[in-house]
């Protein structure tokens, strides 16, 4: 298997967009454990961003520890219990000052390449970068994944067939702080809700060339949750968001 982190050839990072980076690129990241925190740290902080906002939640004593070790300016907001799935988003994104916000999950390494992918998107004027999944829907399947189906429906109701898949449920995104004021800071705890304010307000949501499969974006299961619960509570945040459209439409 490929390591995410090689750098590829035909994309890099250049010196104006880390120059760019410095003063207006915030990460915000949640972290749960340290597994894999210093080489995600190590990846951000070839972006040169502005800043880091750790929130971390349920984490151990050492875990704590080990996030003081970065190059890059870094706040770090620690919670001895868990706060919900999706709730860190809306705490990191007070804290943040950038006017470009990339959210990552310390459980994932992402190569910093992709990460700029996302940002250097926004830059060119997209308002929210998502990732782009390839998996696609088959009729064949006798039990779609409920969920890719709730994203693509969801997508649909807006009108906005080609993002597929795509969602604010899946890390890493980027969007911009004046898209966040659009949405409203405290949906983003909510990512289906705020995806669905943000495709109604037309703003310019767009894919990165970073793609996903399905495998890897789903929500973490945590020791209280397994698979089945959660599930339920991604496509009950859908059904809200589909709440918030149809009534529009």
């Amino acid at each position: 298997m490929r390591d995410p982190t090689k750098k590829r050839r035909e994309e890099h990072i250049s010196g104006k967009e880390k120059g760019q980076n410095g003063y207006r690129l915030s990460v915000i990241l949640s972290v749960h454990h340290e597994r894999t925190i210093q080489k995600v740290l190590r990846q951000i902080e070839k972006l040169r961003p502005m800043e880091i906002v750790l929130v971390v939640e349920g984490c151990p004593d050492q875990s704590v520890k080990k996030l003081a070790y970065s190059s890059c300016p870094l706040t770090a907001l620690v919670y001895p219990f868990s706060l919900g799935d999706d709730v860190w988003r809306a705490i990191g994104a007070r804290e943040a000052t950038g006017d470009v916000w990339l959210f990552l999950d310390a459980d994932q390494v992402v190569a910093a390449n992709d990460m700029q992918s996302f940002v250097r998107t926004c830059y060119r004027g997209a308002d929210i970068t998502l990732r782009r999944c390839m998996t696609p829907l088959r009729q064949s399947i006798m039990e779609a994944d409920t969920i890719l189906l709730a994203k693509t429906f969801l997508n649909s109701l807006v009108s906005r067939h080609e993002l597929r898949t795509s969602s604010m449920y899946d890390l890493p995104f980027a969007m911009t702080r004046q898209a966040a004021a659009t949405i409203g800071v405290q949906h983003l705890a909510v990512p289906a809700v705020a995806h669905a304010i943000a495709l109604h307000k037309q703003l310019r949501v767009m894919s990165s060339p970073f793609s996903a499969s399905a495998k890897h974006t789903r929500k973490r299961a945590t020791p209280s949750k397994n698979k089945s619960s959660v599930n339920q509570t991604i496509l009950g945040d859908h059904l809200e968001a589909m709440d918030y459209v149809m009534p529009l439409k």
